[in-house]
C-alpha cells in the first residue's frame, strides 16, 4: 500500500513521516510531496519517494498523485482570504483523477462558518465529502506549540497571559497530531469516520498562565482583553491584516467555546494517552529562550 502525505515539508507533515516510519512502514511505501521536495533529502535518505506538488498546479497534483492508494491531505499553509479553498478543492479534484482510494483531510474542531480560516475547512470537508472518494476527516485542536510564536516569550516576560475570555479549549501537541494522522493513513476501519484529536483536558486561560508559572517558575497570570486589543496587538507585533485576522479568528472562536471539545480519539488511534500542557512544556521548556515563528 502506497501511502502519500501532502505539505510534507512542513512541521506536521515532516511529523507525519516520522511517524509513519515509526511504525513500521518502509520508506519506499510513502510519498512525500511538496512545492519544496529538496527540503526533504534527510527523507529520502531514509528510502521515502519525494515527489513535487504544488496546490495551485491540479495538473501536477494528479501526477504527483500517481499510484498512491492511501492520502492525507495537510492544509495549504497560505492564510490569505480566499487563497486555500480553492488550491483544497483542486487537491480533492487531483486525487479523484489519480485514482487515489481513500483521502485523509486534516480539518479543525469548531469548524464553522464565517471566519475564512474556519470556513475553508468546512467547505473542504463538503468537498471531500462529495468526491465519490473514501474519506477520514481528523479535526485537530490548536496547538501547545502556537505557544512559542511570541505568547509564551510575552508571557515570561510581563507575566501575563491575554486572553478575550475564560472559555476552555482542548489544546494539543503537534506530534500527537502526526501520530494520530499516521495511524488513520496506514490503517483501515476509518472510512466515513470523523476524528476529533484533541488534548486530554480542556483548559482556560488562568489554568494555562498556571502551568506556565509551574513549569519556568515566573509568575504568569491571565489578563482579560478586548478582541480589539488582542487584535491590535498582534498588530503592533508587526503581524499582516491576513495573519492578525486569522490568529484573531481562533481567539474569537476559542472565546465562544467552539474550542471546547475533549475526545480520546489520539489514544484511540495510537495506543498512548495524549500529553496534557504540563508534559509538553516540561519536555521543551528548553526552547524558551527561542522564537519560532513556523507553524
Amino acid at each position: 500500500m502506497r501511502i502519500g502525505v501532502t505539505g510534507a515539508s512542513g512541521q506536521l507533515g515532516g511529523g507525519v513521516l516520522e511517524a509513519l516510519l515509526a511504525r513500521g512502514v518502509k520508506g519506499s511505501d510513502i510519498v512525500a510531496i511538496s512545492r519544496t521536495p529538496e527540503k526533504l533529502q534527510r527523507f529520502a535518505e531514509r528510502g521515502i519517494v519525494l515527489k513535487k506538488g504544488d496546490f495551485d498546479d491540479e495538473a501536477g497534483l494528479a501526477s504527483a498523485f500517481q499510484g498512491i492508494e492511501r492520502l492525507l491531505v495537510i492544509p495549504a499553509s497560505d492564510l490569505r482570504p480566499g487563497i486555500r479553498l480553492p488550491q483544497h478543492r483542486q487537491a480533492v479534484a487531483a486525487a479523484k483523477q489519480a485514482g487515489v482510494k481513500h483521502l485523509v483531510y486534516i480539518s479543525t474542531v469548531g469548524a464553522h462558518r464565517g471566519q475564512d480560516l474556519f470556513r475553508t475547512h468546512v467547505e473542504t470537508e463538503l468537498a471531500v465529502f462529495a468526491s465519490g472518494l473514501a474519506w477520514t476527516i481528523l479535526r485537530i485542536g490548536m496547538y501547545y506549540d502556537n505557544l512559542w510564536m511570541g505568547t509564551l516569550q510575552h508571557a515570561l516576560s510581563t507575566g501575563i497571559y491575554a486572553a478575550t475570555a475564560p472559555t476552555p479549549a482542548a489544546n494539543v501537541a503537534r506530534s500527537d497530531v502526526a501520530a494520530a494522522a499516521a495511524a488513520l493513513v496506514s490503517t483501515s476501519g476509518h472510512d466515513g469516520c470523523i476524528y476529533h484529536a484533541t488534548g486530554p483536558h480542556s483548559q482556560t486561560p488562568a489554568e494555562i498562565a498556571a502551568v506556565i508559572s509551574e513549569v519556568f517558575g515566573r509568575r504568569v497570570a491571565a489578563v482579560d482583553v478586548t478582541q480589539d486589543q488582542f487584535n491590535g496587538a498582534l498588530k503592533g507585533a508587526g503581524l499582516p491584516d491576513f495573519v492578525v485576522a486569522a490568529v484573531g479568528g481562533i481567539e474569537a472562536a476559542r472565546a465562544r467555546g467552539l474550542l471546547d471539545l475533549v475526545t480520546h480519539d489520539i489514544e484511540y488511534l495510537t495506543g498512548r494517552k495524549a500529553l496534557t500542557l504540563a508534559q509538553y512544556l516540561w519536555t521543551h521548556r528548553h526552547l524558551a529562550d527561542r522564537q519560532t515563528a513556523s507553524h
